[in-house]
């Protein structure tokens, strides 16, 4: 599955990986599918863990709760949609057009906390529909070259009319 870990540094002294292997609070991807992912939330100890996520790097999506600021003070991008474990887990699925990234930044001991830790969904090999034409979409499809977003919609189109998907 596609998984790409973050760097230590000061504020997050750990990584996703470190933090299975030591048996402490991770994320685990349990399935990938077309533009979603199933994603295990994991604390393995009687304090809460909590873990941010974030689709597809999009930094509006701070929350209004604690007026967008972070819990911990040292992260000054703001506060992201979370979820807090306690000595439990959970399975939650997540819906992003190319990928969705967690962090643990509040919560926890402070050496289990690490940055955004990338899980890749599979991305359609075909649009789906017009809007994934749209802000240049046009020119990710692998196995179909579109000369231009016109072309993509225009293919969209046809295909739902035809009542079929490639």
């Amino acid at each position: 599955m596609g998984i790409a870990s973050a760097e230590v540094n000061a504020v997050t002294p750990s990584t996703n990986d470190i933090n299975r292997i030591n048996s402490w609070a991770h994320v685990d991807q349990v399935s990938m599918g077309v533009g979603e992912t199933d994603l295990e939330f994991i604390s393995t100890r009687n304090f809460y863990s909590c873990f941010e996520y974030r689709t597809d790097g999009d930094t509006s999506q701070v929350i209004a709760e604690n007026g967008g600021v972070n819990y911990n003070i040292d992260i000054t991008d703001g506060l992201y949609p979370y979820f807090c474990q306690n000595n439990n887990s959970r399975i939650e699925t997540i819906i992003a057009n190319e990928y969705v990234e967690v962090r643990m930044v509040f919560g926890a001991e402070r050496d289990e906390r690490f940055d955004w830790t990338r899980f890749d969904v599979e991305v359609p090999d075909v649009p789906q529909s017009k809007d994934e034409c749209k802000k240049g979409g046009w020119m990710t499809f692998i196995n179909l070259e579109f000369k231009n977003q016109g072309q993509c919609v225009s293919y969209v189109q046809s295909n739902e009319k035809a009542g079929k998907r490639n």
